[in-house]
């Protein structure tokens, strides 16, 4: 399993992940196979998409109006006193985990698309994204 960490600046925090995932496929020896990534939290997401300044504002904007910020109090900070309910509910609705091919040492994508990490929460915080790919000399 290879980890890696990122550090956010907090709400609308994104990160271009591609290189990072690439170079510790290669590092570690992976094969041609898919590549599970996942983000460990309850409060940031994955996705793979277009990553340019318009479509993550997109992106953004659906989920500002799909889980709004201000101006609506949810049960979570009801019953926990926590304030980022709307977080909780962006992780969900984008997920945090994808498959991705990858053969000849990159990720086997479109080169207009990129795994792209958003942390939805109040605040800094290092985040981690675990990757799992299977390895030369490795059965499964």
């Amino acid at each position: 399993m290879i980890r890696l960490e990122v550090a956010s600046t907090g709400p609308g925090f994104h990160h271009d992940l591609t290189a990072d995932i690439t170079a510790a496929l290669v590092d570690a020896g992976a094969v041609e196979g898919l590549a599970g990534v996942f983000a460990r939290g309850s409060t940031v997401g994955l996705t793979l998409m277009r990553y340019e300044p318009g479509a993550v504002q997109d992106l953004l904007r659906a989920l500002e109006r799909a889980a709004p910020h201000d101006g609506v109090r949810y049960m979570h900070e009801l019953t926990t006193g926590d304030p980022n309910g709307f977080s909780h509910l962006r992780s969900s609705l984008l997920g945090t985990g994808l498959l991705v091919p990858f053969r000849d040492g990159a990720l086997d994508i479109s080169p207009s698309h990129r795994v792209v990490l958003f942390d939805f929460d109040l605040k800094p915080a290092t985040r981690t994204v675990l990757v799992d790919a299977r390895l030369k000399g490795e059965d499964r």
